[in-house]
């Protein structure tokens, strides 16, 4: 059973979460161009014969090191207990109790507290007030 988080609990988690949320977003930014340089080496040493096997290395070891620091910061992120359902937007979801059944509270990173919940099914389209 998943850990089920209170307001309170939820709302301390808030600008630890805001943090690792910006740090997941620089390291994916910092990743776009690299992937965009890793796919055009790749069409050139396709379409001109020419080795760029150093080059292409060099990217995908790049690239696997960004993606592991990804991971480390979504398993903090996920270790907590919450669910991270949306990087980019900053989407985290809190298993809590409302009303005697298991719900969502939703938070999206730039609001200074969580303020809406949704069911488990509806997702953040489905969002209420508190």
């Amino acid at each position: 059973m998943p850990r089920l988080f209170t307001l309170d609990e939820a709302n301390a988690l808030v600008p630890l979460l805001e943090d690792k949320l910006r740090q997941l977003r620089t390291t994916h930014e910092a990743a776009l161009p690299l992937r965009e340089s890793y796919a055009r080496l790749e069409q050139q040493a396709r379409s001109n014969g020419k080795d760029r096997v150093g080059e292409i290395r060099d990217l995908q070891e790049r690239l696997q090191s960004l993606g592991a620091d990804a991971n480390v910061l979504l398993e903090e992120i996920v270790g907590l207990g919450c669910e991270v359902k949306d990087v980019e937007q900053g989407l985290v979801d809190f298993p809590s109790e409302r009303e005697g059944r298991v719900v969502y509270l939703c938070w999206k990173s730039g609001e200074e507290r969580i303020q809406f919940w949704h069911e488990l099914d509806t997702g953040f389209a489905g969002r209420q007030p508190l």
